[in-house]
């Protein structure tokens, strides 16, 4: 597990964990991204999931700089933040409940949802938010980030 070594290591992560297979060096340029040895592991798995969740984006040649699994232990908080400038405001970050209860409970700005298991949801992570898990089972997203690389090109006349 690369939890010891992410580059998300903030206070506000104290009771998650993190497998990351994918993250944006120095989260600056989405263009300058690693794999971690997991991603060869996983990709066959998570890449389809990837692909359908984007489709409604109709990206010509979608990019995902981040991809990983987050478990937010049983009673654990992610306490209200926004995740800040960086590569954050070129990409659309997306979560995939994979394993979640009904007492977990997501703060998008003022309002609060239940994010269902199986569904992708975009979140704008440069507005507040914030998670609560008043469950006694873990809840675990994947959670990735994508981008259309052929946003900004021209097409041949």
């Amino acid at each position: 597990m690369e939890d010891g070594v992410k580059e998300n290591d903030f206070e506000v992560f104290r009771e998650t964990q993190h497998i990351v297979f994918r993250f944006i060096e120095a989260n600056r340029d989405p263009r300058n991204f690693y794999d971690n040895p997991s991603w060869a592991v996983w990709r066959s798995l998570l890449l389809p999931v990837m692909e359908q969740a984007i489709v409604p984006y109709r990206f010509r040649r979608p990019q995902f700089p981040k991809a990983m699994l987050a478990r937010l232990r049983a009673h654990g908080v992610i306490e209200r933040h926004v995740d800040g400038a960086g590569s954050n405001l070129r990409t659309h970050k997306i979560h995939v409940p994979l394993i979640t209860n009904p007492k977990v409970v997501t703060t998008l700005g003022d309002r609060e949802f239940h994010l269902e298991a199986g569904r992708a949801y975009e979140v704008n992570n440069v507005a507040p938010h914030a998670v609560r898990n008043d469950g006694d089972a873990d809840r675990i997203h994947f959670i990735f980030e994508v981008f259309d690389a052929a946003a900004g090109e021209t097409s041949p006349a």
